[in-house]
């Protein structure tokens, strides 16, 4: 059954299990939790991940002969961490930002202090966006470094002391007591979060400028001006993960563009040729040669481009908008669920059909495909 997901931002995602493996699926984010479904638009949720608590890395540097690009990282807790590998920087910030965002906000509604604060006594440029910047610049910003605690590894932490030695440093505060005051912001706008520890320390709404451990709700790892815990996301029923090449299609093609430049990429989903059914793809637009080429979307999480890959060359092609037929087969009526899709005919005969997320997508890569028209591609909507 379809029906649509409404969320803040949905989109596939690669996701890797406890077996190092990459599984791509549908996501969801809501207010509270993000949601992952096997398939866009299908009713079957495979599980949901309460947002509460987490911490987010973006990008992602941990993994060794990994493609960084794309990849971030979700952090619970109690130390459990997630990777997922999005389609490029691009969509890889907009997921950080929407899912920092709901992070923020749901921490911030527990981190409440009992005391009044004296904020009055900050410096009068001290801006928090600002600040948070500063505190994560990798050159000057505050060193986030792994913590041994009771027996415990703590990643990507610091001490509550560190953050007022910063901000002293930088004369952001002019005493420790306003810098535990401005750090208590942070903690209450919930940019920061204590790290809950083992050891059984509770955690505390009220800052400490002490030893006790803290981190970025998000931690963006660029420069700024001034497990073996299973993973309740996998899902070892993958029709699209079969090792079969039943699409002629989808034959390993080594052939790998020249360079130039890349005007877009996404996961989009792609009609099977031999089957009924949809498959999850990484799908780049390039500028020189003017061509599209696309790949099983696991492929994506590799270091390199040595994976296989097709090309269509968008000369003599024909791009047309898909549109979806109604239960009565007739064409323009009202159905379930809209359909976003476009399909490239090649000067052959052979047909491509790729299903975007939503309206907006398919309108942007239009939009592109639409300007290779003097290359002599052509484009026609129905």
């Amino acid at each position: 059954m379809d029906r649509e997901q409404p969320g803040l931002r949905t989109g596939y995602l690669l996701i890797q299990t406890p077996k190092k493996k990459w599984k791509a699926r549908w996501f969801v984010l809501c207010e509270e939790e993000l949601c992952c479904y096997h398939k866009h638009r299908k009713s079957v949720l495979i599980s949901s991940l309460p947002l509460a608590g987490f911490a987010i890395t973006s990008p992602c540097n941990d993994l060794a002969d990994t493609n960084t690009q794309g990849l971030f990282k979700l952090s619970t807790s109690d130390g459990e961490e997630m990777y997922f590998q999005s389609a490029g920087p691009e969509d890889r910030d907009g997921w950080a930002h929407a899912i920092g965002a709901v992070i923020r906000s749901l921490s911030s509604t527990t981190q409440i202090s009992q005391e009044k604060m004296p904020f009055q006594d900050f410096r009068a440029y001290a801006n928090v966006s600002e600040i948070i910047g500063a505190l994560q610049d990798p050159d000057a910003g505050i060193a986030a470094a792994t913590h041994l605690r009771s027996g415990e590894i703590y990643k990507n932490c610091f001490k509550g002391s560190e953050i007022v030695d910063w901000l002293l440093r930088w004369s952001l505060v002019r005493n420790r007591e306003n810098g535990s005051a401005m750090a208590q912001t942070l903690l209450k706008l919930g940019h920061l979060q204590q790290v809950c520890l083992k050891d059984g320390s509770a955690v505390s709404p009220k800052f400490s400028d002490a030893d006790k451990l803290y981190r970025f709700t998000v931690l963006f790892q660029t420069s700024v001006n001034l497990g073996a815990t299973r993973n309740s996301f996998y899902d070892s029923t993958d029709s699209d993960s079969s090792s079969s090449d039943e699409d002629d299609d989808d034959a390993a093609d080594d052939t790998k563009p020249k360079k130039g430049r890349l005007l877009k990429q996404s996961f989009l989903a792609k009609k099977k040729v031999l089957r009924k059914g949809w498959r999850v793809v990484k799908v780049k637009l390039h500028e020189t040669p003017k061509s599209l080429q696309y790949f099983r979307a696991s492929y994506a999480s590799n270091a390199d481009d040595k994976y296989p890959s097709k090309m269509v060359p968008l000369e003599g092609t024909i791009v047309t908008e898909a549109v979806k037929m109604s239960s009565k087969g007739s064409a323009g009526a009202s159905s379930k669920s809209p359909s976003y899709r476009l399909c490239v005919r090649t000067p052959k005969g052979k047909t491509m059909t790729l299903q975007m997320k939503d309206e907006q997508e398919k309108l942007e890569w239009l939009s592109l495909l639409q300007q290779k028209e003097e290359s002599g591609a052509s484009v026609s909507t129905t």
